[in-house]
């Protein structure tokens, strides 16, 4: 076993170039995605409130990271707009508010949660001080002020998900959707491997040699896991070391946390190899998996916007879906093993059902 990987990662050494331009795709759409734009991004603001009230609620607003909200009136924001100079203008209101977007700006739902959080909570605040009398109204301020800053006691959401609002760190979820999108490939390859071997009759003859079965399918389990995993700790290293990306003092906890997700996309690869008679085959089955994945797990944007009923049936299909609330709650949410147990589970459920079928199938196969 141990001279079959070494063989296979002689290999890998000779013939590297796939796994290096998988890693830089990985780096790039990360850091282009989440990182390449700096700037902050643009809100125009326009209000039916009074100055004060008005104020106040940009205060507040300002406090989100990377967004840059300006005071404008009605007229000058909507036209920022309609003129695309601005992708989305917030109108406050007395009793809500509501967002005007171009249509090209997916990320509205994500400001939706956000602003409405501000915004309840601001208008919370005003209502308690204007119940009381003006000339106290000061006092009553000063009070709120001071409890907020020294709270007696916090309430903490024990759900790592967050079930109401959540938390997006674009940076974060950038690097986490690309890498267990583009590491479904990095893994292909390398079981890749075993379907030429079947293909070109080597197996045959590894097989009637003193090498037991058991071995040669660990070790080519092994290596596919393996250089996908080498894959994702390098990746992730470069954005926590180099980069100074935020992992929430969980950076350590993701490559252990991965390790499902790994060993869940082998078993897949597995199945797919099991059904698909050439590597042709097999290259073309895992595109046509790898993307739609990608898309219904959030690799791409945030699950949490999708409103579409049959989307998030259907994500639940989607290994990445898994791996991104596992990477999520470790870093994000600082979320407990036990917290993870769900995704967990599913991931080494839907492992352990896939390589079954897969290395039964490819057994059948081999003596039929």
């Amino acid at each position: 076993m141990i001279n079959i990987l070494k063989t296979k990662l002689i290999l890998l050494k000779r013939e590297p170039l796939s796994f290096i331009v998988i890693t830089i795709i990985i780096c790039l759409f990360a850091y282009i995605l989440g990182l390449g734009q700096q700037a902050k991004l643009p809100i125009a603001v326009y209000s039916n409130l009074d100055k004060n009230l008005t104020e106040t609620m940009l205060q507040e607003l300002k406090k989100m990271p990377d967004v840059e909200y300006q005071l404008y009136d009605e007229e000058e924001a909507l036209k920022l707009v309609e003129e695309g100079d601005v992708e989305l203008a917030v109108h406050l209101q007395a009793s809500s508010f509501e967002l005007i977007s171009s249509p090209n700006f997916l990320n509205a739902p994500l400001f939706q949660n956000e602003i409405s959080t501000i915004y309840r909570e601001v208008m919370q605040n005003e209502t308690i001080v204007t119940a009381y009398p003006v000339e106290q109204q000061k006092n009553i301020q000063s009070i709120l002020n001071e409890v907020e800053s020294n709270a007696s006691f916090n309430v903490e959401y024990t759900n790592f998900s967050n079930d109401g609002d959540f938390i997006y760190d674009s940076k974060l979820h950038s690097l986490f959707g690309f890498t267990l999108f583009m590491v479904i490939y990095t893994i292909a390859n390398g079981v890749n491997h075993l379907v030429m071997e079947r293909r070109n009759h080597i197996w045959s003859r590894l097989t009637v040699s003193s090498i037991g079965k058991t071995q040669i399918y660990i070790a080519n389990l092994a290596y596919s896991f393996l250089l996908g995993y080498l894959q994702v700790v390098l990746v992730l290293s470069i954005f926590h070391f180099g980069v100074g990306v935020d992992f929430y003092g969980g950076f350590f906890k993701t490559l252990i946390a991965i390790i499902p997700y790994l060993f869940c996309i082998v078993a897949l690869t597995i199945f797919v190899a099991s059904i698909a008679e050439t590597p042709g085959k097999f290259n073309a089955f895992i595109v046509v998996l790898a993307v739609p994945f990608a898309m219904l797990g959030g690799a791409y944007w945030p699950i949490e916007i999708v409103t579409s009923k049959v989307i998030l049936t259907l994500s639940y299909i989607s290994p990445i879906t898994y791996g991104m609330q596992i990477l999520n709650g470790v870093t994000i949410h600082g979320a407990t093993i036990n917290e993870l147990f769900q995704p967990l589970g599913m991931l080494l459920l839907m492992a352990v059902i896939l390589m079954g079928i897969g290395i039964n199938v490819l057994e059948k196969k081999g003596h039929s």
